[in-house]
C-alpha cells in the first residue's frame, strides 16, 4: 500500500471578485491516494416539512417555501438526513461538511401592487448562520459545527447577489469523524438557515458532505476539491482548470466531478458543464441520463446516471439544490488523453442564474508521476523520454514539503525538438531574443505578464492562483522587471500545444513563449 500524502492550502473568507459576483474558487486539499471520494447531501428547503417534492413542474421562486424538518425535535427548525455507504475497509482521511442557502432574510412574501408583481422582505436575518447541528449515525444526540464563512452575498458589491444574499459555510469535520469513528448510516444536518417564503428568484437551501478515503486495494488518485462562489449570469461562463497531476501513460483514462450549486431550477434550461478536450480543441458538454446538456443544473441529486434517494425527505425536485457526482465521459480517451497534465471545465447558462460553490476532482494518475514528483519532489518528466535521452537537470519545480503543505505547478516535459511544420507564431515568439536570468534554467517559459512594481506582481500572481495555476516569478537584472511565468518546459513545441489551451482561457489570452538562457 502506498503512503498517503495530503496537501493543504487554506482559504479565508476574502477571495478575489470578479464582475460576475462572488469569490473565486481555491484549491482547499489536495490528496494521493489509493482511495476513493463519496458525498451526500440533501435540500432543507421545499413546500412541506417533512413530505417528499416530486413536482415536475415545482420551481422555486413560485414555492411558499417551508424549512424541511424531519427530526421531531424541538430544538431544531430545520433538519434533514443522508445516508453514508462506505466500504468495510475504508478509513475517512478527509470529510468537509458545507451548507449553502440563500437568505436576504427570515421571511418574504409576494403580493400584487399596482398592477404589479412585487417582493418584500417582512423579516430581516434573524439568526446566526454559520453554526449547525450535525448527527453523526448511532448517536442519538447533536453535535454543534461551527463553520467558516466561505461567501455572504450581502457584502457583495453586485446588486443581485446583495439582494439574493446567498451564503456558503464550511467545517472540516474529520476529527470529529474519526474521533467518533463514523462510518456508514445516517447523517442528519440541522439549523440550516434560510429564508422561507417567496422572494424574486426563488430561495434555495442544502448540504453536503464531500469525504476522501484510504482504501488498500483501490487504485492511485489524485483528488482536489475547490469551494468558492460563482455566479454564473447569462452568456458570461466561468472556467476552472485543474493540475498538479499526470494520467496514466497507457489504457483508460476514468476521472470524475463532484459539483454542487444553487439556483439550478428544474424547468429553466440552457446550462451546462463543459469539459475541454484537448484532441478535438473544443468543448463538450457534461451530461447523465438524468442530468442533460442543455439543463445540467435540474434541482436534484445524482450520482452518474441515477437519483440519490438516501436520503430523508428522498425529494426528487430538490427546489433550486444541486448535488451531482459523476464520471467524465471518456471514450478511446477522447476529453483526456494518456499523460494529459490538466482538464479545463467550464460552467455557463444562457437562461437561469447560477450560483456554483463546491467542484471537486479525481483521476487515476501516473505511477511514474507519483513516484518521481509526489515522492522524490522532481520535475516530472514523461518515461519515454527518459529513454530517448538524458537531459540537464532543472530545479524542481513541485515544491512538495514532507509535513504535508505544497505549492501547485503546472507539470512540464522534456520532448525532443521538432522544427519542421511549424507554426509562424510559435516561429515568431522563438526568433526573439533570449534573456539572460541568473539561476534560472535554460529553456521555454509560458509568461503571461511583466510588471515593473513587486507588489503588482504578487497581486496578478494571486490571480493566476485563483484560475488553478500555480505561478512563479523571476526578475530580470538587466531591467528591474518581474515576469509571471505559469508553464516551463524544455521542448517549445509541446509548450507551444499547451499554451493554446491557455490562450483560450479569461486574462491569458495574450500569454507568450519566452526564452530565457539559451543564447
Amino acid at each position: 500500500m502506498r503512503k498517503m500524502f495530503l496537501f493543504l492550502v487554506f482559504l479565508g473568507a476574502s477571495g478575489t471578485v470578479f464582475s460576475q459576483g462572488g469569490v473565486s474558487f481555491q484549491k482547499v486539499k489536495e490528496f494521493y491516494i489509493n482511495g476513493d471520494t463519496r458525498v451526500i447531501g440533501n435540500s432543507i428547503l421545499s413546500d412541506h416539512p417533512t413530505r417528499v417534492n416530486n413536482k415536475p413542474k415545482s420551481l422555486n421562486d413560485r414555492t411558499e417555501m417551508q424549512y424541511v424538518d424531519i427530526d421531531g425535535d424541538s430544538d431544531t427548525f430545520s433538519s434533514s438526513s443522508a445516508n453514508l455507504d462506505l466500504p468495510a475497509d475504508a478509513k475517512i482521511v478527509y470529510a468537509g461538511l458545507y451548507w449553502a442557502a440563500t437568505y436576504p432574510g427570515a421571511e418574504g412574501k409576494q403580493k400584487v401592487r399596482n398592477d404589479r408583481m412585487v417582493y418584500d422582505i417582512k423579516k430581516k436575518r434573524d439568526r446566526a448562520f454559520d453554526l449547525v447541528r450535525l448527527k453523526l449515525p448511532g448517536s442519538a444526540a447533536y453535535t454543534e459545527v461551527q463553520g467558516e464563512l466561505v461567501y455572504d452575498g450581502v457584502l457583495d458589491p453586485n446588486t443581485d447577489l446583495k439582494n439574493a444574499a446567498p451564503y456558503v459555510c464550511y467545517s472540516d469535520i474529520t476529527d470529529l469523524l474519526t474521533s467518533k469513528k463514523a462510518g456508514s448510516g445516517t447523517y442528519t444536518l440541522a439549523n440550516v438557515t434560510a429564508l422561507e417564503g417567496i422572494m424574486f428568484g426563488g430561495s434555495s437551501a442544502g448540504w453536503m458532505l464531500y469525504l476522501v478515503y484510504e482504501q488498500p486495494e483501490a487504485p492511485l488518485q489524485y483528488m482536489a476539491n475547490y469551494q468558492g462562489f460563482r455566479y454564473i449570469s447569462l452568456n458570461e461562463p466561468e472556467e476552472l482548470r485543474f493540475s498538479n497531476f499526470r494520467v496514466p501513460e497507457t489504457g483508460e483514462v476514468k476521472a470524475s466531478l463532484t459539483l454542487a450549486a444553487l439556483e439550478g431550477d428544474l424547468m429553466l434550461a440552457k446550462d451546462a458543464v463543459f469539459v475541454y478536450g484537448e484532441k478535438n480543441k473544443e468543448y463538450v458538454p457534461l451530461k447523465t441520463q438524468v442530468r442533460y446538456a442543455n439543463n445540467f443544473f435540474n434541482s436534484s441529486i445524482t450520482f452518474d446516471d441515477r437519483k440519490y434517494l438516501a436520503r430523508n425527505p428522498a425529494s426528487n425536485n430538490t427546489l433550486g439544490f444541486d448535488l451531482a457526482k459523476l464520471q467524465i465521459p471518456n471514450a478511446n480517451n477522447s476529453l483526456i488523453d494518456n499523460d494529459a497534465t490538466g482538464v479545463t471545465l467550464r460552467f455557463k447558462t444562457e437562461e437561469d442564474r447560477l450560483f456554483v460553490f463546491f467542484t471537486a476532482f479525481q483521476t487515476e494518475i501516473s505511477s511514474d508521476f507519483y513516484q518521481r514528483v509526489v515522492l522524490e519532489g522532481k520535475e516530472d518528466r514523461l518515461p519515454a523520454q527518459d529513454e530517448l535521452e538524458p537531459t540537464p537537470e532543472t530545479p524542481e519545480l513541485v515544491a512538495y514539503e514532507k509535513d504535508g503543505t505544497s505549492e501547485d505547478e503546472v507539470a512540464t516535459d522534456t520532448q525532443p525538438k521538432k522544427t519542421e511544420n511549424r507554426d509562424p507564431a510559435l516561429q515568431d515568439m522563438l526568433s526573439a531574443a533570449s534573456i539572460k536570468v541568473e539561476g534560472q534554467p535554460e529553456g521555454y517559459y509560458v509568461v503571461n505578464h511583466v510588471f515593473s512594481n513587486a507588489k503588482n506582481a504578487s497581486k496578478w500572481a494571486r490571480k493566476m492562483e485563483n484560475l488553478g495555476f500555480a505561478p512563479k516569478n523571476f526578475v530580470n537584472q538587466a531591467n528591474g522587471y518581474h515576469y509571471i511565468y505559469i508553464d516551463f518546459s524544455q521542448d517549445p513545441d509541446a509548450l507551444y500545444g499547451r499554451l493554446q489551451g491557455y490562450r483560450k482561457m479569461e486574462d491569458l489570452e495574450k500569454a507568450w513563449i519566452l526564452k530565457v538562457n539559451l543564447d
